[in-house]
């Protein structure tokens, strides 16, 4: 049986003028019927966008995770509705990381693990001052660093009473940690571009290696998640582990994503892996500064 149809003018989807024996709209597909918004849709467009994202989800982490480069390379041949995206991939991973980790920090006591000890002595606050003037003074000379704008509240005063209270201390890390996130996020185009140039191939845009960035990412969120885990149910340390585990995934996924041979491969790694390292660790630093100067006591 024929359903009637109360039909519109317009197409509500993309305003083009219908006609009246047009069912559907001829330029976007839309369904020329006026519909009443029921539960039963409701549950529908709810179930299916939950399974499709659910199955999209499990066929990603596979094949992120036995076939290194599997998922970029799927994605550049146009591959996309079969696999999570990959901004999609990294954001739910690296978001499953940081809430796990803010659990189990907050969960556990993390003013007992802060220890600020040398050789079994308290580290005096004025020593942590005195090596931050020095610090200072050698990069004012060298590079006549503007820290006119960070006044000396910013260094003496919050600093002294972050180091001289473990409570203090203990909320200056947590806040710290909320921030990584971004951190984070922002690392990844950067390790975009030394792909770019230390894997230049023709065929290949600053993109298609953003694409390969961010796998490589959420790689290493998936491995912090498992070291994570086990270290918090099973105290052991698997830093050591994980870390050769990402170089051993970083070579084979390198190594098939840009089809070079086993010697270039690990050579233009190793020079990428240093660089990012020395790049990483300087913004950090003014990533510190910065939240340093925003954080309240």
């Amino acid at each position: 049986m024929e359903k009637r149809r109360r039909k519109r003018i317009n197409c509500p989807n993309c305003d083009k003028h219908l006609k009246e024996d047009m069912n559907f709209c001829p330029n976007c597909g839309q369904e020329n019927h006026i519909k009443r918004v029921s539960m039963k849709m409701l549950v529908s467009d709810f179930s299916s966008t939950y399974f499709s994202f659910d199955s999209k989800l499990f066929a990603s982490l596979k094949y992120l995770l036995i076939k290194p480069s599997f998922l970029s390379l799927e994605y550049l041949d146009g591959k996309i509705e079969a696999y999570l995206r990959p901004i999609r991939l990294y954001i739910f991973i690296s978001f499953a990381f940081f809430l796990l980790n803010s659990i189990i920090s907050t969960g556990g006591s993390i003013s007992d693990e802060i220890n600020l000890t040398a050789n079994g002595n308290l580290t005096t606050i004025e020593q942590v001052q005195s090596e931050f003037e020095k610090a200072k003074t050698v990069n004012n000379d060298k590079e006549d660093v503007a820290f006119s704008e960070l006044d000396e509240q910013l260094f003496d005063g919050k600093i002294t009473k972050i180091l001289s209270d473990k409570k203090e201390l203990k909320l200056f890390l947590l806040f710290l940690k909320s921030k990584l996130p971004i951190l984070f996020f922002f690392l990844i185009p950067i390790l975009g571009v030394l792909l770019f140039l230390f894997f230049y191939k023709k065929k290949y845009f600053y993109v298609d290696h953003l694409v390969f960035a961010l796998h490589l990412q959420s790689f290493v969120f998936v491995l912090l998640i498992v070291s994570l885990l086990i270290d918090w149910v099973f105290k052991i340390d698997l830093t050591s582990f994980a870390i050769l585990g990402l170089l051993i995934y970083g070579f084979i996924a390198a190594r098939k994503f840009y089809a070079l041979g086993k010697i270039s491969t690990f050579i233009r790694l190793s020079f990428v892996g240093l660089t990012h390292v020395i790049l990483s660790t300087i913004i950090f630093g003014f990533f510190f500064l910065i939240v340093l100067k925003y954080y309240n006591i």
